[in-house]
């Protein structure tokens, strides 16, 4: 009979197998338009000094601001179907992450897993066909900062804001990579979980380091296809997640995960949800 802590020593190598696959993932997405984004940062900041030798601001300002819109256009043109392109790569891998995670847990405890077709679920595929939309709003939200008012009151002061509000899209598309790959591997333990019959549920493994809220959810377990209940918070005065979910992420950049486990399993030793609490408190930071 399988020891119970060696179960969660397992489990609890989830997180970080989840993270590693995400960090991958978010620098291939992100890196094509960071990159393009900071050429054309480079490109106007050197015409305007060219152009300000002498002056507060070009002197063709207009000319200058479509010179500027003209380099963010290119930066910006297909990032956002490429981005969801590397996303939806991510999201398949995180399945396949997922449901190998949740089947080495079942065969640790002696239980078959039939053969299940992996796919990454509807909530990662919502978060991966979210990405152009938010990458199109940072590009519109950056060129509405280029007006030859904001340019003449706060002159480079003005031009940068424009790039660094451009440069949140780059965040945009790291946080949808995370939330797809998270869902993901949530949704193939799922089906693991399924595979392996009635009785069998999904236990919550909270990260190491994980927040309150998250903490709050370790050792919770839930039926296929059931929801996590909302607002939970080892922190009662910052509870700021409140609707029920089907599982991790809580969350962007929740790296929490989802095991099978039945009270059904023999193991040695305390239940899996009782030592799952008890880690996720005494991992807790002050």
């Amino acid at each position: 009979m399988v020891d119970s802590g060696r179960i969660v020593d397992m489990a609890q190598q989830h997180p970080d197998s989840i993270r590693t696959l995400e960090q991958r993932a978010i620098a291939d997405a992100t890196r094509p338009l960071a990159q393009a984004i900071a050429d054309a940062q480079r490109a106007a900041g050197a015409r305007w000094i060219r152009e300000t030798i002498g002056a507060q601001v070009p002197t063709r300002l207009q000319e200058f601001i479509d010179y500027v819109r003209d380099l963010l256009k290119h930066a910006f043109a297909g990032r956002g179907k490429q981005a969801q392109r590397t996303a939806e790569r991510a999201a398949f891998n995180g399945a396949q992450l997922g449901a190998r995670q949740a089947t080495a847990i079942a065969h640790a405890i002696q239980q078959t897993v039939p053969p299940i077709s992996v796919e990454p679920g509807q909530e990662a595929q919502q978060a991966v066909e979210a990405i152009p939309s938010a990458v199109d709003q940072d590009h519109r939200h950056a060129l509405a900062l280029l007006t030859t008012a904001s340019l003449t009151a706060m002159g480079l002061a003005g031009l940068n804001s424009a790039f660094t509000r451009a440069r949140r899209a780059v965040g945009r598309i790291a946080t949808g990579m995370a939330v797809a790959i998270t869902s993901a591997v949530s949704h193939a333990a799922s089906l693991v979980a399924r595979a392996l019959g009635d009785g069998v549920r999904l236990l919550w493994v909270a990260e190491a380091d994980a927040c309150d809220a998250c903490l709050a959810y370790a050792g919770l377990h839930i039926k296929p296809g059931g929801k996590f209940q909302g607002g939970l918070s080892l922190n009662p005065q910052r509870t700021v997640f409140i609707t029920a979910i089907t599982g991790p992420p809580r969350h962007p950049r929740c790296r929490c995960a989802l095991i099978p486990w039945s009270p059904n399993w023999p193991v040695d030793g305390p239940p899996l949800p009782t030592l799952l609490r008890q880690r996720a408190h005494a991992n807790r930071r002050p």
